[in-house]
């Protein structure tokens, strides 16, 4: 992330173009207009501030010092009006260079045309000279702190998308193992998420249920066919390895690398309000909100959902049915939030499942042969 620099050394306020007495690799803010007296006004404010200062008489000298590799440019202030390439012209080609950078435009004019024009082709912000020191130090601290905060969510988002993608890959496993869950996990995903939304779950609260409503029963990997595929009521010593399947889930999303919370979905998926859950028998709000959460929107699917031996139920008698557990298997909180959203809400996010359709085509046909 970068930061206002604190350490201040000495640095070249004249030209640019040529490497000065500073350590290899710093970072620096570039500085280029053609008046040599408000270079010399910024450059003390800045270093007085604590940041490494170079500068650029002209656009193409700017140019020379992004393309050194012996500095890190964290922020590039470019005056509109310069004799050859201006300003706007600058902060394309810089950007080009480094992609990511941010500039900040200035000029002498007031007229309102020249600050909406550099806005629109992305400066970061727009200085108006003459300028004080303390409106020159405002707009650099609340540049640098604008992309820093960009590149954190740049990098969670990344972060999230590959534990998207290994989430998905591991739900795919057990789709070939357990038809039963085919199109499930996409419609738990979808109900869980809302309904984390509307209890005012956000960032990485949100995206650990996500992924822990989708891998719920990876587990099942560890348990053994002729459990997970019997069409028969479970003896006791079946049931028994059928309950490992939380406690087996934990252990391979944390194995995984993917966020502490997703790997307590998953293990707490089937503990109960008044704790007579398993595999733990935890009790109230031991229990994880997010898994406290996905029991609700499980129980949901199950009721609303066709299966091979029945046709699912109306939302009227899943709200009906949760309700009556409210306090006992479920969470009250989570069922007052439950109860608050529109049916119509939880029948469009069905309609956007579209791997439903397709394992319920895959279910009629099995019946059918």
């Amino acid at each position: 992330m970068t930061t206002p620099l604190t350490s201040p050394a000495p640095v070249s306020h004249q030209n640019s173009s040529s490497p000065n007495a500073a350590s290899p690799r710093q970072h620096f803010v570039l500085i280029v207009d053609d008046d040599t007296s408000l270079l010399n006004v910024a450059i003390q404010t800045l270093n007085a501030a604590g940041y490494h200062c170079l500068t650029a008489r002209s656009a193409s000298e700017a140019l020379i010092t992004l393309k050194s590799p012996d500095y890190i440019i964290d922020l590039l202030i470019a005056d509109v009006m310069m004799s050859g390439m201006n300003g706007m012209d600058l902060m394309a080609h810089a950007v080009e260079l480094l992609p990511g950078l941010p500039v900040i435009i200035m000029s002498g004019t007031s007229e309102l045309e020249t600050p909406v024009k550099a806005l629109r082709a992305g400066s970061a912000d727009y200085l108006i000279k003459p300028f004080d020191s303390a409106e020159l130090i405002q707009s650099v601290v609340r540049t640098l702190k604008n992309k820093a905060t960009t590149i954190q969510r740049n990098q969670d988002e990344t972060q999230a998308t590959r534990w998207s993608a290994a989430a998905r890959a591991f739900s795919l496993s057990l789709d070939a193992r357990d038809k039963e869950t085919r199109g499930h996990a996409e419609r738990v995903v979808a109900y869980s998420v809302r309904l984390g939304q509307e209890l005012g779950l956000i960032g990485y609260d949100l995206i650990s249920l996500e992924l822990g409503a989708r891998l719920h029963d990876i587990g099942k990997i560890a348990v053994p066919d002729h459990v997970l595929r019997k069409p028969a009521s479970l003896t006791d010593e079946e049931w028994r390895l059928m309950r490992i399947h939380p406690g087996k889930g934990q252990e391979m999303v944390r194995q995984m690398g993917l966020p502490e919370a997703t790997a307590l979905i998953v293990g707490q998926h089937h503990e109960q309000w008044n704790g007579h859950g398993y595999p733990r028998a935890l009790q109230g709000e031991d229990i994880y909100i997010g898994a406290r959460i996905f029991a609700v929107a499980d129980t949901y699917d199950a009721i609303t959902s066709d299966r091979p031996y029945r046709r699912g139920r109306p939302y009227q008698d899943a709200l009906e049915e949760i309700l009556k557990f409210s306090g006992t298997q479920f969470d009250p909180k989570v069922v007052d939030a439950f109860a608050r959203i529109e049916p119509d809400d939880w029948t469009a996010l069905r309609n956007q499942c579209p791997a439903e359709e397709m394992a319920l085509a895959t279910k009629e046909f099995e019946i059918a042969c």
